[in-house]
């Protein structure tokens, strides 16, 4: 248990109301602010998994659908007491059944995105029996339809007609002379729910029926008359048969209910929980959260971690680095106002954070240790009533602490041992740490004293960190720096605030030269160290800048080639669209000429004059026909064409030597054909060669496997199944494709590639539901041509894009 002084110091309280805020449902924020801290560390790890899993789903919006999820557990419990719900609760039962069946089916769909999620949705129960037939009773304004039961249509509409004769006869005997005469006014009304008339009480006599009241002033009698009284009779029995058919609908509904009682509890019960998890993962994605790396081990490992609560009040916060050693205390200096105190509630809440499974505003990769305990010593110890002042007060809580202090134990102690002589707090503060740390706990202390920044230089079970203090603008960056002491910086925040400067000096004065020296000395290490991180700053953002820029011109470079590319297969195919009209016309001259042939009137001149029509334009367009890009390959030399050596020849592809090479020839293999071709006309496969050479250090000994700078390249990239860089001819799009198109246009895609002597295809099908992604994958599986196959790295498209490697 965690003392409430101790969540109260750290603000957990406030960070636990931002989370509640985020619940969907006032189950989970009743269940969130009934601060739900795990004992183990196996569940917080569990709890921080499912935190990811529906930050995902957020990402792809596909959030978890929790609304319309109400607080039914106490009509649940009434009908477990065969109790009858009545309209109201059955329709938030049947529409909290329904919000539970889509959330069920939504995680089911997004299994593979969240399958811990998905574990979670399956304790929901199946209800759809129960809430359809319900939901169906009843209209947009929670009332029965005339089609809830057989016999609640019929019993409305006799009512109805009884109404109309009742509505009938009023009208009527307005205007009758026997009631006219003596009526107030001429309208009806009811009272007791019957239909009566506004008699005057001087015609009381002449209107004969039964009275149900006086009008305030009593000048108004309200009368039945009797000609009205049966019919009034029979619509009050009507009323009462449809009360009663509606009462039996609900009661029967709310068996229905009763008998699922038990699913809809467990329902809501994981309702709850998920609720939890993806208000917890909404307050991650409003910090800019990461999942922790929660270890057994009492250590903090913090990257850039900021502190939440400012976070979520939108203030500016500085990000720290905090490492600390399991068993150690790190001892933090610097100037007042300078992030000292902030630093140290950064840790307690991460802490604190961690035993709730909650991701920590901090970097990917922070490591943050398991504390059984967290203890703080924070603000003034101040009590009036208990007779404590700011020094006993400390004492107090010091006493506590070193009482319970025990390996696995986290302290936070803002500015130990202070309100007291400096020189006796210094020593009882160095020696409360001491006994702290033989007692094995993890800490972080602040401090202004010397004796503990020396501490930190020479024990082991202690560390230094400061805040920095910008010396030209006189104010602190709450930067903290790891392994030095900071100065406290006094006389500089006094002069910041206004204090005379003759004051400051003279008190610069009185502190002696060796103590002035020793803080000027602080102060202009902390100066120099924030400079460096200034310039290696903007070197940082220079080098970005000269990197976006080199992408952007290759980019570019990509596009243009891209564009000549089309342009030219444009222009080829139009002088390939000329030659087929070209052709077509000279067929007819053809058939004509063959015409008059058969009539002994053609000539052997008109057959040539057609011939060369017909050669020439064909020859024309095939000389500018786009060329090619050849095969990847080096030119191949007489030593290097061995029998079974990969080769190319551009006019046969991917071939093998036979023979060694005689008379400038080669006999080279393609599958069961065999040929002769010029030496000039072969290139050396370097890709099948280096892959070659790759498996045969694979299977090598591994005494006989090249070490060191013995690694074989392949166009400047290590042969290890890198992907060569991505171009337009290597890429093929299929997003927007069904998955039968896109397996098709694959497979052509990859017959290209194979006859233009590549070894790697780029596949975008996107992510979208996956769908497309899993058909090109599986298809992949079987194929015979592939090697391999991954997805794209980040700067290839990520899990958008399927890298294929081709067999030589």
């Amino acid at each position: 248990m965690l003392a409430q002084k101790t969540l109260d110091d750290l603000g957990w309280p406030t960070l636990v109301d931002h989370w509640a805020k985020r619940c969907a449902t006032t189950r989970g924020e009743r269940v969130v602010r009934a601060f739900p801290l795990f004992d183990s560390s196996d569940a917080a790890r569990e709890r921080a998994a499912e935190i990811k899993e529906a930050r995902d789903l957020a990402s792809r919006d596909a959030a978890l659908p929790l609304g319309s999820i109400s607080d039914i557990a106490s009509a649940i419990e009434r009908v477990r007491k065969a109790a009858a719900l009545d309209a109201p609760e059955l329709v938030a039962v049947a529409t909290t059944g329904k919000s539970l069946a889509r959330l069920r089916a939504h995680l089911k769909e997004h299994a593979a995105v969240a399958p811990k999620l998905a574990a979670r949705g399956a304790d929901i129960a199946d209800l759809g029996h129960v809430f359809h037939p319900i939901l169906d009773a009843f209209d947009a304004d929670g009332k029965l339809v005339d089609h809830a039961s057989d016999a609640l249509g019929p019993l409305r509409r006799a009512l109805a007609s009884i109404k109309a004769q009742l509505v009938k006869r009023m009208e009527t005997m307005l205007t009758d002379e026997k009631f006219a005469p003596y009526l107030q006014d001429t309208y009806y009304t009811q009272r007791e729910d019957r239909y009566v008339l506004p008699v005057r009480t001087d015609g009381k006599g002449f209107v004969h029926g039964i009275v149900h009241g006086t009008s305030q002033s009593a000048a108004t009698l309200f009368i039945e008359p009797e000609e009205i009284v049966d019919l009034n009779n029979r619509m009050k029995l009507a009323e009462a048969e449809v009360a009663d058919e509606e009462r039996r609908i609900l009661t029967e509904f709310s068996g229905w209910v009763a008998e699922e009682a038990e699913p809809f509890t467990i329902s809501l019960a994981a309702a709850e929980t998920l609720d939890v998890i993806a208000a917890a993962a909404k307050m991650a994605d409003d910090t800019v959260s990461a999942e922790p790396i929660i270890d057994d081990a009492p250590r903090i490992g913090l990257l850039h971690a900021r502190h939440p609560l400012m976070l979520l009040a939108e203030r500016r916060c500085v990000a720290n680095d905090i490492t600390v050693a399991a068993g150690q205390t790190l001892l933090v200096s610097g100037p007042n106002a300078g992030g000292k105190t902030v630093a140290l509630k950064t840790v307690g809440l991460a802490a604190l954070m961690a035993r709730a499974g909650l991701h920590l505003t901090a970097e990917s990769g922070s490591v943050i240790g398991w504390f059984g305990s967290v203890v703080t010593d924070i603000g003034d110890a101040q009590n009036l009533e208990k007779d404590l002042s700011t020094f006993s007060g400390h004492m107090v809580n010091l006493r506590e602490l070193l009482g319970s202090a025990s390996p696995g134990m986290l302290v936070l102690i803002d500015e130990i041992a202070v309100g007291t002589d400096p020189d006796q707090g210094a020593a009882l503060a160095q020696s409360v740490l001491e006994a702290l740390a033989a007692k094995g706990v993890t800490g972080i202390v602040t401090t202004h004293y010397e004796r503990l920044k020396s501490l930190g230089a020479t024990e082991g079970h202690f560390a230094n960190a400061s805040v920095g203090f910008d010396m030209e603008r006189l104010e602190p960056t709450f930067k903290l720096h790891l392994g030095s002491p900071g100065s406290s910086g006094a006389l500089a925040v006094a002069k910041r605030m206004g204090i005379a400067s003759a004051v400051v000096e003279r008190a610069r004065e009185l502190l002696g030269g060796t103590g002035a020296r020793v803080e000027e000395l602080l102060a202009s290490v902390a100066d120099q160290r924030r400079r460096i991180e200034v310039e290696r700053a903007a070197l940082l953002a220079e080098l970005e800048s000269v990197e976006a820029e080199r992408h952007a011109m290759r980019a570019q470079r990509d596009k243009t080639q891209a564009r000549f590319e089309k342009q030219t297969r444009a222009a080829h195919g139009e002088a390939l669209s000329a030659l087929r009209s070209a052709r077509r016309e000279i067929e007819e001259v053809r058939k004509v000429v063959r015409a008059k042939a058969a009539a002994e009137e053609a000539t052997a001149e008109d057959l040539r004059i057609a011939n060369r029509m017909l050669v020439t334009p064909g020859a024309t367009v095939a000389q500018h026909e786009p060329k090619r890009k050849l095969p990847p390959g080096t030119p191949a030399t007489p030593e290097a064409l061995v029998p079974g050596a990969p080769v190319i020849v551009p006019k046969l592809g991917r071939c093998e030597v036979v023979a060694p090479p005689h008379d400038g020839k080669v006999e080279v293999r393609l599958g069961l054909m065999r040929a002769t071709v010029p030496i000039s006309d072969v290139l050396i496969d370097s890709h099948r060669a280096a892959r070659a050479a790759r498996r045969e250090r694979e299977e090598a000994p591994p005494d006989e496997k090249p070490q060191g700078p013995n690694v074989v390249l392949v166009d400047g990239v290590p042969a290890g199944g890198r992907a060569t860089a991505r171009t337009i001819d290597s890429t093929i799009d299929v997003r927007g494709q069904r998955a039968d198109e896109a397996v098709s246009a694959v497979d052509r895609f990859l017959d290209e590639s194979l006859m233009a002597g590549r070894d790697t295809a780029f596949v975008v099908h996107g992510h979208g539901t996956g769908a497309l992604r899993t058909a090109i994958r599986t298809h992949f599986s079987s194929h015979k041509a592939i090697d391999k196959f991954r997805a794209g790295e980040p700067n290839e498209g990520g899990d958008g894009v399927t890298v294929a490697f081709l067999k030589g």
